[in-house]
């Protein structure tokens, strides 16, 4: 009898055990935007999209219970075409560099884990054309999914991000709300 009673509490102790996952992973992660990056800012032009992706690496610090610090390194490759466009750049080439901070939850369910993550993110961008004003900093919410198999840890996710305000004289602004899908290996 004292055995059969044991069972379940040398049982929650393992789950517990495996529920301290320390460590420092690394990998990459790459997606799509679901949003458009920039607006035009008026109804004349009309602004179109193509070659938009995200890709970068990903360094992750495990904690106990779950917890997480990760730090991502986005490369964002966008153009744009501006239609009716008087006197302005017909294309607008430009790339990108965020830098999400967040921090991660992983709900302790086996082999499929869910989670949620929030922080911060800064970002920086190349070739933006006169008239084109940058924000820098924004903040970040998400959540997805994770299915470990071995050493890697594959996951999906989808990210919303807001940025500051851009200026309202810019005739391409950014957008404040950016939506983004991301799949991911880190190691």
């Amino acid at each position: 009898m004292k055995r059969f009673v044991l069972v379940p509490f040398l049982t929650a102790g393992l789950a517990a055990g495996a529920h301290l996952d320390f460590g420092v992973g690394a990998g990459v992660k790459g997606g799509w935007p679901f949003t458009d990056l920039l607006r035009a800012a008026g109804v004349t032009p009309g602004l179109s999209r193509s070659d938009n992706y995200i890709v970068g690496p990903v360094v992750e610090l495990r904690l106990p219970f779950g917890f997480a610090f990760e730090a991502d390194g986005l490369y964002r490759g966008s153009q744009y075409h501006l239609a009716k466009a008087d006197n302005l750049p017909t294309a607008i080439n430009s790339s990108s560099w965020e830098v999400p901070y967040l921090g991660k939850f992983r709900f302790p369910i086996p082999l499929i884990k869910p989670f949620v993550v929030a922080g911060g993110a800064y970002r920086t961008f190349n070739d933006l054309p006169p008239g084109v004003t940058a924000t820098h900093n924004g903040v970040v919410a998400g959540a997805g999914i994770e299915l470990r198999i071995r050493k890697f840890r594959l996951s999906g996710e989808a990210r919303y991000l807001r940025w500051g305000e851009p200026p309202a004289h810019d005739f391409a602004r950014l957008v404040q709300d950016q939506g983004e899908v991301l799949f991911g290996v880190i190691f």
